[in-house]
């Protein structure tokens, strides 16, 4: 009897160490935040999540500033059918459409009126979107295509009316940037033309009315809506923990995994799941993992695109701008002459190969919910010096783009106050989101396929799990498509265990 109490006693603690097995968790965002919840519903408390930054979220970056919440980060939700985003908020009433700018602006202040704008844009709209044929176009870079068929879209348009011709032309800079903001890379010859992106049906810009991005990472830990139902999130994250070293053993039999931090702190565990940037794998794979990642691994790191793009937030305590509720915002077209100019009318600041930084600037619009508050967009190659300006020279340029483009009809002041962001200048980022390469398509499977194939120890069981939103197949770039990967790991392991 002493015998059989003491084999049950025995196998009961080898059969609960299995059954409870340890998870670490590297990053707080929403690949990280969504691994751990689907663990920590179904039963697997013994998880911890190590963030490097001093906040929760990742590239959910909502910021209170003048009335209500500002998204330095994520900050539309993509479409309502299979959207896990949209299904965690569905019942709560916090999204709204965002209409975008439809209204053009020209640096010579030449008059291009309301329909002629609204064409360029649709012009624009029906060419990058999915429907545009891009998808019959295999080895070539979004660039490549969108110059081609814009170019000889206008001139089809455009050849009998010179003036609306040459505004055309100069809008192809525009196009470019626009391409950008949803790409997130440095130039639009760097994303591939056909690609694997799925966008989901409904609504694609639906933004958060000030609540901010924030809650959809708040109802995933349930504090949202009903504080009282929330899971035990917070007391599994410790913060300004950046991982300097994962130490796994393929050839062992044993499932465990070694992480070292930058503050000499160790963390050991059953398996991992690596959910940072892959702007951060790419800066560093080589120096964190050891032994070092296998070669398709590194070769999908390498082939996956990575940039980014800038969100300055600008707080005006007198409203100038039109007062209507259907306000959408500006675009801006910089004519050659004008961008030429600049290194001499705003010499402060950075340029590259002659072109002022300004140039760059390609839209402003309106923050939601929060009246006082305009949001300018960036994007382009000179992104990583722009980063590293001072705020006071950032205001200034701000304020002479804006005189110079609208202040024929508006009466500028200069921001009261901006926020700003910083992805790529930040080491635990590198950049804003991924998009798919001409290269990385050309293997049997994408490089956002191999990126998710996890670390296997010699039994066949996973040590280590790749998770974020470079590693969905076919919703990278988006925060829906982040916390697919976390639920996707954090079933891996469940579904292990059952």
């Amino acid at each position: 009897m002493k015998l059989l109490k003491l084999f049950l006693v025995v196998f009961l603690q080898i059969y609960s160490t299995s059954a409870t097995p340890s998870v670490l968790i590297v990053g707080a965002g929403p690949a990280g935040i969504a691994a751990a919840t689907r663990l920590l519903s179904n039963g697997h408390t013994n998880v911890r999540l190590l963030e490097a930054e001093n906040r929760v979220g990742g590239r959910v970056d909502s910021v209170f500033f003048g009335e209500a919440y500002v998204d330095l980060g994520a900050e539309s939700c993509h479409g309502t059918k299979d959207n896990a985003v949209y299904e965690l908020v569905k019942d709560f009433d916090v999204l709204r459409h965002t209409e975008t700018p439809t209204k053009i602006y020209h640096s010579s202040r030449r008059t291009i009126d309301e329909e002629f704008s609204q064409e360029l844009v649709e012009i624009i709209a029906s060419i990058y979107s999915p429907d545009g044929h891009r998808d019959e176009v295999e080895g070539k870079s979004v660039g490549q295509y969108c110059m081609d068929k814009f170019n000889s879209t206008i001139f089809e348009r455009y050849q009998e009316r010179p003036e609306k011709l040459e505004v055309a032309k100069s809008s192809t800079e525009l196009f470019h940037h626009i391409v950008l903001g949803f790409e997130g890379a440095f130039s639009w010859f760097e994303p591939s033309a056909k690609n694997d992106y799925t966008e989901c049906d409904g609504d694609l810009e639906l933004n958060w009315n000030g609540f901010g991005y924030k809650t959809v990472l708040e109802a995933l830990t349930r504090k949202f809506p009903n504080p009282s139902d929330q899971l035990p999130f917070d007391q599994t994250v410790l913060l300004n923990k950046e991982v300097v070293k994962v130490l796994w053993n393929e050839s062992s039999s044993q499932n465990s995994v070694m992480v070292i931090c930058s503050d000499h702190s160790s963390f050991t565990a059953d398996h991992l799941i690596w959910t940072p940037s892959i702007g951060v794998l790419k800066e560093r794979h080589q120096k964190i993992f050891v032994p070092r990642l296998p070669k398709e691994k590194r070769e999908a790191i390498k082939e996956i695109g990575f940039g980014a793009v800038m969100k300055v937030a600008m707080y005006f305590k007198r409203r100038w701008w039109t007062p209507e509720t259907n306000f959408t915002g500006f675009h801006f077209i910089w004519s050659d002459h004008d961008a030429n100019l600049l290194r001499k009318e705003f010499p402060e600041g950075p340029l590259k190969e002659g072109r002022s930084w300004l140039t760059e600037l390609f839209s402003v619009v309106p923050a939601p919910n929060n009246p006082h508050v305009l949001v300018a967009w960036l994007t382009g190659d000179m992104i990583p010096e722009i980063e590293s300006m001072a705020n006071d020279t950032m205001i200034q340029g701000l304020e002479f783009a804006l005189k110079k483009f609208l202040g024929h009809e508006y009466n500028i002041t200069k921001p009261d106050a901006i926020i700003r962001t910083y992805w790529h200048t930040n080491a635990h980022f590198r950049g804003s989101y991924s998009f798919q390469t001409v290269q990385a398509r050309k293997n049997k499977i994408t490089a956002e396929v191999e990126l998710a194939v996890p670390l296997l120890n010699k039994d066949g069981r996973p040590i280590v799990q790749f998770a974020g939103e470079a590693s969905h197949p076919y919703f990278y770039s988006t925060v829906h498509g982040a916390i697919e990967t976390g639920y996707r790991e954090a079933d891996r392991l469940i579904n292990l265990y059952k």
